[in-house]
């Protein structure tokens, strides 16, 4: 079979020897600097951490300070360092595998511009052929404050503009709306804003139907103001969006892909399913960007080791299963990257993009990030 003398050719082999030896130095390392911790308590993970130097390691800006903070290197490192060699290699294949998504043949293409989390702040915004806005337009959700956001969003000449709500709508949701919103029972005007919650739209733009799905259902993450909450049980999502779906708009990341870990699991069994084109989210500020989707084996093993307990480096250089997905995201990879440029060309790839499309520049209240622009 192609898949196997793909891994057996010499320069896979190299690969392969040369990922191994840098693991396993890199967890030498850090077991050597971790037996050195004395005062210790135990992570939900399971690790042990000198509390007594916490508190100093976050002031330098070498821990994290609260889960909706990127890991740090020292994070990753003593939480496991196969994952987070796991991780870049991860990325780095997908980038070697080009662009995900072009424009149909012989079709224009469709520019989306996505923006999130703008928290009743205002940003630079691109022309484009429709404006996506995944949601928290507010801090306090207020029917004024989202009015205000509204007004903004309308004023730009975007064809289609589409908006869902995010945890900090609190209007949008009739369970969380304010008290003095029931009280004056007040309404918003959406004007030509397209919002979604559980719907579709269909539009047509540069001569094609693009399929638009939105929701702003959301893991419980706070007090009952916030808006569209759901039970890490429930499972809102299952055969929700229509299969025709090109763009998916919600405010949750789904697990393991630009969320801090935050994500949902429901959320991503959904988009295996569907594969939308192109997936828009924000919530956690700290994973602003975007990601190349393909839905194959290696996007699979990478998901299930991202998924399983971090027991710290002493753990990892035990065998167990966790080489195994390490290895399976390299080989698929690997094969992916040769498929596409030996096989495939340029126009070979067959997949999606996800945003986190978050403006509000992590937890500093300030705006920094910049509108995320996707052609499809």
């Amino acid at each position: 079979m192609y898949l196997e003398y793909s891994v057996r050719s010499p320069a896979i082999s190299t690969i392969l020897n040369h990922a191994s030896t840098t693991f396993n130095a890199i967890a030498l390392t850090i077991v050597t600097a971790s037996c050195q911790f004395h005062q210790r308590s135990v992570f939900p993970s399971g690790d042990r951490i000198d509390l007594g130097q916490m508190g100093l390691l976050q002031s330098l800006g070498l821990r994290r300070a609260s889960q909706w903070q990127r890991l740090t290197v020292l994070d990753h490192l003593l939480l496991s360092p196969l994952t987070f060699v796991t991780i870049h290699l991860y990325h780095l294949l997908v980038w070697l595998r080009g662009r995900p998504v072009r424009p149909p043949r012989g079709k224009a293409p469709v520019r989306v511009v996505c923006i999130s989390d703008t928290h009743d702040l205002t940003v630079a915004v691109p022309d484009g052929d429709i404006l996506v806005h995944a949601g928290d337009l507010t801090n306090e959700g207020t029917a004024a404050d989202i009015q205000t956001q509204l007004d903004w969003l309308a004023s730009f000449p975007h064809p289609v503009k589409v908006v869902v709500a995010g945890n900090h709508d609190s209007y949008f949701d009739p369970r969380s709306r304010r008290d003095e919103d029931v009280r004056s029972m007040a309404k918003v005007r959406l004007g030509d804003i397209l919002f979604l919650q559980g719907d579709m739209t269909v539009q047509e733009v540069n001569g094609r139907k693009i399929s638009i799905f939105g929701a702003g259902d959301v893991p419980e993450c706070g007090p009952k103001e916030f808006a569209f909450q759901y039970s890490p049980i429930a499972q809102p999502w299952h055969s929700r969006i229509p299969p025709q779906t090109d763009i998916l708009v919600t405010h949750t990341p789904p697990k393991h892909h630009l969320d801090l870990d935050l994500g949902c699991p429901h959320l991503l069994r959904e988009v295996w399913r569907v594969k939308p084109r192109l997936h828009i989210f924000g919530h956690c500020h700290w994973a602003y960007g975007q990601e190349p989707i393909y839905f194959d084996e290696m996007q699979a093993a990478y998901e299930t080791l991202l998924s399983r307990p971090r027991r710290g480096p002493l753990m990892d250089l035990i065998p167990n299963r966790s080489w195994i997905y390490m290895w399976r995201v390299l080989y698929y990879g690997v094969h992916g990257v040769v498929w596409k440029w030996l096989m495939g060309g340029p126009r070979g790839n067959q997949g999606s993009i996800m945003v986190n499309a978050a403006q509000m520049y992590g937890d500093t209240g300030r705006i920094k990030s910049r509108a995320v622009v996707v052609d499809i």
